[in-house]
């Protein structure tokens, strides 16, 4: 396959310039966290493990700018065969075709191990043993995004689907959007591995049982109230570091 061949799930994403956004404001966060622990060591190779790496955009991101050693994990074939295409031939990737649960050894000793809207389609008795081996790994750095699934934002999201022609609403019947956007879960069918039912809100007890949060970010922007954030991003990471960060943005 060409690089330059989008893919269906490539081109959701990128469906127009508002959904393209929205999807690229997760590199953002991550960008700045590489950014800083680069310039603290220069020369070191940051070892990097992605979760539900998909067509390893994240490693094209990262490869460009920082001095990086990639594994990606993912579970889909089709997925995976791209990834591997695309940047199989680099000495500084690797990608495995598996489920995660299979591949807990490869968290250790690394810099920093990542998720980015991966987790919400992960079972979630599983969810609890990936975040406590990524605890018991110990990485410098452990960084995830999911979108947010409850309160007043799905309608939000849900009803710009619908208007914009894009396909996230489909998910929903329009009565379990209602009861999303009132914090009513219970209403309908538990979450499984998709969007609908999904609570960060439990993702956060989970990690914070296991490891301290530095940061629950709001996005497309930090300020942004909960009730109205697009998706939410959990950054564990050194508190020293994430200061500075923090500080560079005001």
């Amino acid at each position: 396959m060409s690089r330059t061949t989008k893919t269906y799930y490539e081109k959701n994403q990128s469906f127009n310039f508002l959904i393209s956004w929205l999807h690229s404001i997760r590199y953002k966060y991550l960008l700045k966290l590489f950014a800083q622990a680069q310039q603290q060591s220069p020369q070191k190779i940051l070892r990097v493990v992605d979760i539900g790496c998909a067509h390893a955009k994240t490693f094209a991101l990262l490869h460009e700018r920082f001095n990086i050693s990639y594994i990606g994990i993912e579970l889909d074939e089709g997925f995976a065969n791209t990834a591997h295409s695309r940047y199989g031939e680099l000495l500084n990737f690797r990608i495995i075709h598996d489920s995660v649960e299979n591949h807990y050894r490869e968290f250790e000793g690394a810099d920093f191990i990542i998720a980015l809207e991966t987790l919400e389609h992960i079972p979630e008795h599983l969810v609890v043993r990936i975040i406590e081996q990524i605890a018991a790994a110990k990485p410098t750095y452990f960084v995830c995004t999911v979108p947010n699934e409850v309160g007043p934002v799905v309608w939000v999201k849900n009803v710009g689907s619908l208007l914009m022609g894009y396909m996230r609403h489909k998910e929903y019947l329009w009565k379990e959007t209602l009861c999303a956007g009132l914090y009513q879960l219970d209403k309908f069918a538990a979450h499984g591995t998709g969007h609908k039912g999904f609570d960060w809100r439990w993702l956060a007890q989970t990690i914070r049982h296991n490891r301290t949060i530095t940061e629950i970010a709001s996005s497309p922007f930090r300020w942004l109230p909960k009730t109205l954030s697009i998706s939410i991003v959990f950054i564990c990471a050194p508190t020293d570091l994430h200061s500075q960060i923090s500080l560079a943005e005001r």
